[in-house]
């Protein structure tokens, strides 16, 4: 779908989309766009028909006053017309709310497709932690206030303005003098409130973005709690309490710069109400305009001011829906990578096999994470990635996954290049086993089928029991059937790794992507993992992010990265160990950290022993 880029906030913005229909229109699509401009239309005859008989009051008012017919009514035609004028606008009235009604209906169906389908073709690198709480407004409650804006304040905006119109053009047509009057007071009052339109927009963008760094914090503070309450805090998480304080600051400006266009759009509209009625009082007392006349314009002006405020107040309302749809066409237009076709999709040719020639790759410009880095990883081989935080270990597992596409240099998976094949071939070839396993609100079982939907049951629990998962299923209220929890909150961390492992092993895919935990793991999940590690290298390529000595040790190959990102040395254990260099280091340090124990604690004897 493609969308238009909404234009920045500003005066011009307004006078050229105030009713934010070209912006919502790809949204709304061929049925909602049909649906709403009936909805515009009857809500057009209705306003038509409040602003007739606003008007009809004039005539009908001298008519009843001098007892003679005003073009070419009298009192009781004049009521007539005021009852069919009263008909229609209520009928013309509740047709557009279900129009209205029906086409919004249409634009949340639409939305949410629409996001839902650009979410599954953005790059998996689009995907960080920051997004989650600004994606989760928008699709919650900036869907709301958009779909408020279209089902309730359209229709308002349309049907006072078309009110407003027949006001205008009627008290010309009865007295040019009124008539200019209101001319005069419509233009300035709407001004006013386009300027009052742009001051609320902006304090609705500065209070934005700590709205989104709220929304993040409060996700992050549900995912720490068991770690935040071993550590008693799970009362004070500053993070949280630094964003929310600077969200209630943000709030306060956000009112006392919403205050101002508010107050100042109804100083103009009292200022119209008593003008229009200092000047009626005037042509009554020179004998210009008639008591009962003079009655019914007051009566119209008060209702046209109100009109006015309504307007105002409408237009400050329908805006709120700029900033959703200003954020819903950011994804929508987030570049995606390029893929080819099927049909001109590059081969398979060597299934399982890992190379990388000459890669270079930054989050940043000018700041690379990895430079010129060049290794193959045969098919049926282990290899393992060894280097210090942030050496770019990860990273080269999530280029072979094309989360981004690489600087420089060629990533190869199968024997061809990943931007030549499809998302379909190049998943079709990975399984992915890392470190922050998310799993479903879903069953164990369904968990475990992620990994090759359509599995029977027979081949889910062959997969289940190779991953050491049979276990954990046992011990669950409702076994296989149980709930997981959101994110797989009711197991562990370890527990969650062996489901996703669970999930390689039912994939059966040719390569294995593995970041090993890099904390300890209870002694059932780690035999766990260590058993499952050694089935997925007999049967795949494995790729593997090492933390622990014993699985550096059994890889064919080792991959040394340095801080700067680069390849520091690469061979077998025997080759590094003996070689002295960055890897004989690292293998010190860890063993020397492997090797620290607690000693036990003196007993009474010994303690008197040594006295």
């Amino acid at each position: 779908m493609s969308e238009r880029t909404l234009q920045p906030s500003s005066l011009l913005s307004a006078f050229k989309d105030p009713l934010l229909l070209k912006a919502s229109s790809e949204l709304f699509g061929p049925q909602g766009r049909s649906l709403r401009t009936k909805t515009v239309a009857w809500t057009t005859l209705s306003g038509l028909c409040d602003g007739g008989a606003l008007i009809v009051l004039l005539p009908a008012t001298s008519s009843l006053g001098t007892g003679t017919p005003v073009w070419g009514l009298g009192i009781g035609g004049w009521l007539i017309v005021l009852t069919a004028l009263a008909i229609v606008g209520a009928t013309s009235r509740y047709l557009a709310t279900g129009y209205g009604y029906a086409s919004t209906l249409v634009f949340i169906r639409r939305a949410h497709g629409a996001i839902g389908d650009a979410l599954a073709s953005l790059p998996l690198g689009w995907f960080r932690p920051e997004r989650t709480g600004g994606l989760s407004r928008l699709v919650t409650d900036g869907f709301m206030s958009a779909a408020s804006s279209f089902a309730h304040i359209l229709s308002n905006v349309v049907a006072n303005a078309s009110a407003l119109a027949v006001i205008l053009v009627g008290t010309w047509l009865w007295d040019v003098r009124l008539g200019l009057i209101l001319s005069i007071a419509a233009p300035v009052a709407v001004t006013v409130m386009v300027a009052a339109q742009s001051l609320k927009r902006r304090a609705s963008e500065r209070v934005r973005p700590s709205d989104t760094e709220l929304a993040n914090r409060i996700v992050e503070y549900a995912a720490c709690q068991p770690a935040l309450r071993a550590a008693g805090r799970a009362g004070d998480f500053a993070p949280l309490r630094q964003a929310a304080a600077a969200n209630d600051r943000a709030r306060v400006k956000e009112l006392w710069m919403s205050l101002v266009p508010l107050a100042l759009n109804g100083i103009v509209v009292q200022a119209v109400i008593v003008v229009l009625i200092t000047v009626a009082v005037g042509l009554v007392a020179d004998g210009s305009l008639g008591p009962i006349e003079t009655i019914a314009f007051i009566g119209i002006s008060l209702r046209f001011t109100r009109i006015l405020d309504d307007l105002g107040s409408e237009f400050l309302g329908i805006d709120t829906a700029r900033a959703p749809l200003a954020e819903i066409t950011s994804i929508l237009s987030a570049p995606t990578l390029p893929e080819p076709s099927p049909d001109l999709a590059a081969d398979i040719t060597s299934p399982g096999r890992i190379e990388f020639e000459e890669v270079t790759f930054g989050y940043e410009e000018a700041r690379p994470v990895l430079t010129d880095i060049s290794f193959t990883v045969a098919p049926g081989t282990m290899t393992a990635l060894v280097g210090p935080s942030g050496s770019g270990k990860t990273t080269i597992a999530r280029l072979i996954s094309r989360f981004w596409d690489v600087d420089a240099g060629t990533v190869r998976v199968g024997g061809a290049d990943v931007r030549e094949i499809t998302t379909e071939q190049l998943m079709a070839q990975l399984s992915m086993v890392f470190q922050d396993v998310y799993l479903f609100d879903d069953s164990l079982a369904a968990n475990i089928r992620v990994g090759r939907e359509g599995a029977s049951d027979a081949d889910v629990r062959a997969a289940a029991d190779q991953a050491g998962v049979t276990s954990i299923a046992a011990r669950l209220p409702d076994g296989w059937a149980s709930r997981v929890g959101e994110g797989g909150r009711s197991l562990s961390g370890g527990e969650r790794q062996r489901v996703s492992i669970a999930r390689a092993l039912l994939k059966d895919s040719p390569i294995v992507l593995f970041d090993e935990a890099t904390s300890s793991l209870d002694a059932e999940n780690e035999a766990n993992v260590v058993a499952s590690i050694d089935k997925l290298r007999a049967r795949s390529t494995f790729l593997v992010i090492a933390h622990k000595l014993d699985t550096v040790q059994a890889a064919d190959e080792i991959i040394v990265l340095d801080d700067s990102g680069r390849i520091a040395e690469r061979g077998t254990h025997k080759q590094l160990h003996a070689a002295g260099g960055a890897y004989r280091r690292f293998w010190d340090r860890r063993a020397a950290a492997s090797g620290w124990a607690l000693a036990p604690a003196p007993t009474r004897e010994s303690t008197d022993e040594r006295r």
